[in-house]
């Protein structure tokens, strides 16, 4: 059986200070990458604090800063810093500052009619690739002098491969009800969450945006062939059908389902939660918040069938109840909760892990882990 090439999770990145015409023309070159995703653009040395927490992203690329904002900045982004300055770094400065996540430093870039434009181009983006070694082997360095996990920069396994699956579907006010659960989840799950509500392709983006910002942990926009992770949150694309293949254990990733739905309604809960119950088996979990009509109760139903657990949203915590009552009134539903509840229970039932007390390390090392 052919199996599609399963796609790494891009690289995210959250802009900081620089002056406005570096910040257009360094947008617009990271967009030529289709491994990287810009996520933010700050305004000032509070607003990058506040997007490098919501956001978590895995590298931050901002001007010079003082001092203290540095310090600051390291507090809540435990991953690389790569610094931009109109002129070329002392290496006693770069050292300095390596004790709050900087690795390396870029200048302005040339214009892209210049003939210089090229190898700054593929200068930049080495460097922008760069920062996933820099972490990586710091996180090691630190795993080995500790004895303990390795953690990524966002709190969770640097090892992605997931113990499970977390469906989570929803329609008619299921926006606010996803945004309102993730915002329990826990840093350090072991299992993969991915997120479907009936919705436009056009609000995908809307919708993308309002998980960010109330999840701790890091979210992505689902594509075909993307690497499903442990930890992560994948809010699929509305106005098309998606499914979980691989294997629990080995390997999982994001495909678009070409079988016929039940209903009309996209994407569709019914094939997501099916193909990860074939996938995870009795390591999956389905939850059917506040919606119209039935979708997800077929969903529900195969993955009890392969020992799975699935929760219903209750009639008092639900804006439209059709959904969560479908699988309940199908005898579906392993428990019925409120929504206010629901995050404790997948907590629980998942077994996030705990990142332990770190031990005394170099400052260097100490702004990338958690």
């Amino acid at each position: 059986m052919f199996n599609p090439p399963v796609l790494p999770a891009p690289l995210t990145i959250l802009l900081g200070d620089m002056p406005g015409l570096m910040r257009l023309a360094l947008s617009k070159l990271l967009r030529t990458d289709a491994s990287v995703q810009i996520v933010g653009s700050t305004a000032g040395p509070d607003d990058l604090i506040a997007q490098a927490r919501r956001l978590r992203p895995d590298l931050v690329i901002t001007g010079e800063q003082p001092v203290a904002s540095m310090k600051r900045l390291a507090q809540f982004h435990r991953g690389p810093v790569l610094l931009y300055a109109g002129y070329t770094l002392p290496s006693a400065t770069l050292r300095e500052a390596s004790q709050w996540g900087v690795y390396d430093h870029i200048g302005p870039l040339p214009a892209p009619t210049d003939p210089d434009y090229g190898f700054a181009r593929r200068d930049l983006l080495r460097k922008v690739h760069q920062s996933r070694a820099v972490a990586t082997a710091a996180l090691q360095r630190l795993s080995l002098s500790s004895g303990s996990a390795v953690y990524g920069m966002a709190g969770h396994v640097l090892s992605t491969t997931p113990r499970g699956v977390i469906v989570i579907g929803g329609s008619t006010g299921g926006a606010a009800a996803v945004e309102a659960l993730v915002r329990g989840l826990q840093p350090g799950l072991r299992w993969t969450v991915v997120v479907a509500v009936h919705l436009p392709a056009a609000f995908t983006a809307s919708l993308l945006e309002r998980v960010r910002r109330a999840a701790s942990l890091p979210v992505v926009e689902g594509r075909a062939g993307l690497r499903l992770q442990a930890g992560q949150i994948v809010v699929v694309p509305g106005g098309s059908n998606w499914a979980v293949r691989g294997e629990v254990g080995q390997s999982l990733w994001l495909q678009q389902a070409h079988e016929p739905a039940a209903g009309l309604d996209e994407p569709n809960i019914d094939l997501l939660m099916i193909s990860a119950a074939r996938a995870a088996g009795a390591r999956t979990l389905g939850v059917v918040l506040t919606g119209l009509g039935c979708d997800g109760t077929a969903g529900a139903a195969m993955i009890r069938h392969f020992g799975g657990t699935v929760l219903a949203q209750s009639e008092q915590s639900a804006a439209v109840f059709a959904m969560p009552k479908a699988v309940i009134e199908g005898g579906h539903a392993s428990a019925v909760l409120a929504l206010e509840d629901m995050a404790r229970f997948i907590n629980g039932h998942v077994q996030p892990l705990r990142p332990a007390a770190p031990p005394r390390v170099s400052p260097a090392i100490r702004s990338y882990s958690r």
